[in-house]
């Protein structure tokens, strides 16, 4: 659907949302998860008979679904980290995440551009992806993406699709990202632990270089 701003029109923006954990073959309940995939895989009973995984397969109980999405919101949340972040010294997630970034820029069924992932006149993010992604990390990678271009001010952005991203969606009307307070608080706790370390590390970078120029 197109809106009218003050820049011309535009679609409306998606809205991005983690939803309940689902069967990742039938969306029905899960009962049994994959510990050792990068991906989540989550089966419900039936789907894991058919499924031929070939790793163990481990029950999956409610406090998995509660650590488990946590987790996804906590993902989405270092998306500033995923798709820009240039610090030698970070948190130890940014580092972890940042993958993503160079994934994206090698990824042979990425889509090659906005245009490719809206359909119907929009795009639809199912939780850390978007519906009909082929690639899990390409996903996430596409769904900070749209998360960074909600904030981003800049006229020119080095962040991949970030400028066409704002001339195609309304990015400035409505918050696109639904999460709860409770959750919310969870990952700012979850962020400040991480900063801490990453202070505890700068200082004793400090202290080595002026131990180097003393020596």
């Amino acid at each position: 659907m197109w809106v009218q701003t003050n820049t011309g029109q535009k679609l409306l923006p998606p809205i991005i949302r983690i939803e309940r954990c689902r069967c990742v073959r039938c969306n029905g309940e899960p009962v049994f998860s994959c510990k050792q995939c990068k991906q989540e895989i989550l089966l419900c009973m039936r789907c894991a008979r058919r499924a031929n995984h070939p790793h163990p397969l481990k029950s999956f109980r409610r406090n998995d679904e509660k650590i488990l999405l946590l987790r996804r919101h906590l993902t989405l949340s270092y998306h500033e980290h995923i798709v820009s972040c240039q610090r030698s010294i970070c948190m130890e997630t940014c580092l972890e995440s940042r993958y993503a970034r160079h994934h994206f820029s090698v990824c042979a069924d990425r889509p090659r551009q906005l245009r490719d992932i809206i359909n119907h006149g929009g795009v639809v993010f199912n939780g850390i992806g978007y519906e009909g992604n082929s690639c899990f990390s390409c996903g996430l990678f596409i769904t900070c993406m749209f998360l960074h271009a909600k904030r981003c001010q800049l006229s020119t952005c080095h962040v991949a699709w970030c400028e066409e991203i704002r001339d195609t969606f309304d990015m400035v009307s409505n918050d696109i990202y639904v999460v709860s307070d409770e959750m919310r608080n969870k990952c700012e706790n979850v962020h400040k632990a991480e900063w801490k370390k990453v202070e505890d590390r700068l200082r004793g970078q400090l202290v080595e270089d002026i131990l180097s120029i003393a020596l």
